[in-house]
């Protein structure tokens, strides 16, 4: 039996709110158990942060006023995605520039290079799917595909701060292990999407947008990524 499509709505909110505990578990020791002082943080990553607990509370709003058939409401709140994307994209860029730039002279050139992957495949993945988000706006059953994907890679900062912070892991491994999970999940949702014959490209795209994400933080350590890096930092650092 098929879910209601009035259901799809609420359990995406439902997903998007999972999403957000996840991040506030990551983020709690780094970052919101330092209030009021933040004396580690930054203007940019204060703004940073905000701008994404906002859009992801979009995410939970926009599918429930389809719920409720606030369907006007929806429409008009949801042109602040024009604004708050490309704000999104704008703050990950700095953020990330200014981690890198903190880091030099403190960890190895190349240790900072690969960790600039995650900046950098983000920065790109967000503009991406965002843009196809847009495109595709008139479009109900893509649009929604995409902006849960916005949701999704929520999961890589939140769930791996978490695992770091709350049982040791490493980088490395607990980025790993979110990324896994990152494709496995749009996996599903691509293959119920295949099954059921709905529109299953987003989530091909989107997971071909991950599994590229996943490979070149696999490969942060190769001379073809530490030249891409270098060349990018002396482009746009």
């Amino acid at each position: 039996m098929s879910i209601p499509a009035q259901n799809v709505y609420r359990n995406t909110a439902i997903f998007i709110i999972l999403i957000i505990i996840g991040a506030q578990w990551g983020f709690y020791i780094p970052y919101t158990s330092q209030f009021p002082t933040f004396k580690d943080s930054t203007m940019i990553i204060h703004i940073h942060g905000a701008l994404l607990m906002i859009w992801l509370l979009l995410l939970v709003v926009q599918p429930m006023l389809i719920h409720l058939n606030k369907a006007k409401l929806h429409t008009t709140i949801g042109k602040s995605s024009y604004v708050l994307g490309p704000l999104i994209i704008l703050f990950i860029y700095l953020v990330g520039k200014g981690s890198f730039n903190r880091s030099i002279g403190k960890i190895p050139e190349e240790m900072n290079l690969a960790i600039m992957a995650l900046d950098v495949r983000g920065l790109f993945s967000f503009a991406i799917i965002w843009a196809l988000a847009m495109i595709n706006r008139k479009t109900p059953s893509a649009h929604m595909r995409y902006m849960i994907a916005t949701g999704i890679l929520g999961i890589g900062p939140g769930v791996g701060r978490g695992l770091i912070n709350s049982f040791d892991f490493s980088l490395w491994s607990a980025l790993a292990i979110t990324d896994v999970l990152g494709l496995v999940i749009v996996g599903v949702l691509l293959c119920v999407d295949i099954v059921k014959k709905n529109n299953y490209k987003p989530f091909l795209v989107v997971f071909m947008l991950l599994l590229v994400g996943a490979i070149i933080w696999q490969l942060r350590d190769s001379s073809l990524w530490q030249t891409v890096a270098r060349n990018y930092v002396a482009l746009l650092y």
